[in-house]
């Protein structure tokens, strides 16, 4: 088991690929998934807390109450609570106000087009909806498989399961970091009839957009930028007067267009796929596979039923390729030649990309405007140029005075109130200060960045309601695990110090790294299977037996298959958290499910 305290930076996953995994804005927690908002109540005060000491059962209790009692209070006064896009505290608001801005924004953009409000003749148009596109997409799966156009794997791997299934939902949260706090999009598709198409397709798509492009995907957010961007520099590749260029894609993800998209999509299979297949899949069956996808972009919003036209779901893994290729293989793909030709460093993580520049400012605005249909990215794309960037929560510059590669965190004041290495809070406070002291040391360049970052880790603890003797206790820990003395505990490190440090946070990166690409061969030829955490050890080797037995007899003989190995993974989990009980932003089960009868 790993220490309560320790920070891992690449987990082990459950197979999922890096490329399909979404913020946690699209999580829903598994204990509720069969509740209703008003069914709630009931769930939390029956919650069974007897396996806790008892101290720590009243305080769970305690804080239940406290949490309903916010629920009635934000019922009774017609309040609304989100969590915010970027950042963590609550953003609580009138509901009709917010609501106004949500509405404001859909008429605004276009995106969605609403077909049915849900009542009257129509009350169970969604329901409806949802029965035809697994109709749609289970005729198409299985005329593939007939016409030996994608086989059983394939098949297995796309396929629907109805009793699971639910229609993708539509909420908004709000961008407090911007003026005036407008809305953004959040489509939630976990269990959407689409999902299992999406999952398989989108890693072949980003693999072969990666080979086209030289593009680096960074997992890791800023500590894989900083240890490529370093690599880079170390291999003589930046040179003096370097520039950055940062891209954010968020309003372009919504906004897209299909037939432009999937254009630019057909010719980065036709000059990439030189036998014309990838897994299997001819680019014919890949491009009806991804316009399946864009045409059942269908959502349930305020008790309608709406369908998205342009742009993808935020819920749907393949929306991000996507907009990469229509951006980048599309809009700019003059760009893209020209920084393969010079050898620049590209890279991305979620919707922002980094790549250098070695030449005037000018030269690459030039570049940049002659695109395609530049009137539609002009005002959705934020480009920013220059010899400091920042690029996710990293600061990135080239020094002018002796041309060396600096980097420190960087901090959004609009957003960022306590030092945090992922997109939601860790509730554990000294696996949080493990976290944020690893990333200081990996992030800044030098020992007067990391001092400087030191003391603002330490002052926001200290604001949050940390002790002096808890801060410090835990940085002596961290110093003493990567072989620090003593002495560096009590004042500020030295250069020396600090390199040591770093050069060892540096190893043990680059290990973690080796491990998870390891493990992500592995998972290539890996099938997980969940299993409940408290099963009968006998009951897991009977229920073992059955699924090999029933492999061997319908995918024995598949040469896809022969290799395959069998992992299972423990199904757990997470605890609730406050934005579980307090965010009502998911409609009645009834309107995302199919009725009874019909999941068959």
């Amino acid at each position: 088991d790993v220490n309560n305290s320790t920070w891992i930076l690449y987990k082990i996953d459950d197979g999922e690929d890096q490329d399909n995994q979404l913020t946690y804005h699209h999580q829903e927690a598994q204990e509720l998934k069969d509740l209703d908002w008003d069914d709630l109540p009931n769930f939390i005060r029956y919650l069974d807390y007897n396996q806790l000491k008892e101290d720590d059962c009243h305080k769970a209790n305690s804080e239940n109450c406290t949490l309903l009692s916010i629920r009635r209070k934000m019922v009774a006064n017609n309040m609304i609570l989100r969590l915010p896009y970027k950042g963590t505290p609550f953003y609580i608001s009138s509901k009709n106000d917010f609501q106004e801005k949500e509405v404001a924004y859909i008429t605004q953009t276009s995106t969605w087009v609403l077909l049915h409000k849900l009542n009257g003749v129509h009350q169970n148009a969604s329901q409806l909806c949802l029965a035809k596109i697994l109709e749609e997409i289970e005729t198409k799966l299985s005329q593939l498989l007939d016409s030996k156009y994608i086989n059983e794997v394939h098949h297995s791997q796309m396929n629907i399961n109805r009793s699971l299934v639910r229609m993708h939902y539509l909420y908004f949260v709000p961008e407090t970091h911007k003026e005036e706090i407008p809305v953004r999009p959040i489509m939630v598709c976990n269990d959407g009839p689409t999902m299992n198409i999406v999952r398989y397709i989108t890693p072949l798509l980003w693999s072969i957009f990666d080979r086209a492009t030289n593009c680096r995907r960074f997992q890791n957010g800023s500590i894989d930028v900083i240890h490529a961007m370093e690599k880079y520099a170390q291999m003589g590749h930046l040179k003096p007067g370097t520039f950055f260029v940062t891209f954010n894609m968020d309003d372009l993800t919504t906004s897209f267009l299909h037939d432009q998209t999937m254009s630019t999509l057909k010719r980065l299979l036709v000059e990439q796929l030189q036998d014309k297949t990838i897994d299997g899949l001819t680019i014919d069956i890949i491009l009806q596979l991804v316009h399946l996808v864009l045409k059942n972009q269908f959502c349930v919003y305020n008790n309608g039923l709406y369908q998205q036209i342009h742009g993808g779901a935020s819920g749907l893994p393949l929306t991000m390729l996507l907009t990469y290729v229509n951006l980048f293989y599309g809009q700019h793909s003059e760009l893209i030649k020209t920084i393969k030709e010079k050898d620049e460093f590209f890279g991305r993580y979620r919707e922002q990309a980094i790549l250098t520049w070695h030449g005037s400012k000018d030269e690459f605005r030039t570049l940049i405007k002659k695109n395609i249909h530049v009137e539609h990215t002009r005002y959705l794309v934020k480009m920013s140029i220059g010899s400091t960037v920042h690029f996710h929560d990293v600061e990135i510059s080239q020094n002018n005075n002796n041309d060396v590669l600096e980097s420190k965190v960087f901090y959004d004041p609009n957003i960022d109130t306590l030092p945090n290495v992922s997109d939601e809070p860790m509730e554990n406070k000294s696996k949080q200060l493990y976290a944020v002291l690893y990333r200081a040391v990996r992030c800044c360049s030098n020992v007067v960045k990391f001092n400087h970052e030191r003391r603002h880790i330490q002052l926001s603890f200290l604001t949050s309601g940390s002790t002096s003797e808890f801060i410090q206790s835990g940085i002596e820990q961290f110093f003493l695990e990567f072989g620090l003395s003593k002495r560096s505990f009590s004042c500020l490190l030295n250069e020396d110090e600090y390199h040591h440090l770093r050069q060892r946070i540096i190893q043990v990166t680059e290990l973690q790294m080796e491990l998870k690409q390891q493990r992500e061969r592995q998972n290539q030829h890996t099938l997980f299977v969940p299993c409940t955490k408290w099963i009968d050890p006998k009951q897991l080797d009977d229920y073992t037996q059955r699924l090999k037995d029933w492999w061997k007899k319908y995918y024995g003989n598949e040469p896809q298959t022969k290799h395959i190995q069998i992992k299972w993974i423990e199904s757990t989990s997470k605890n609730l958290t406050n934005s579980d009980i307090l965010v009502n932003k998911r409609p009645p089960i009834c309107l995302l499910t199919l009725p009874k009868e019909w999941r068959e």
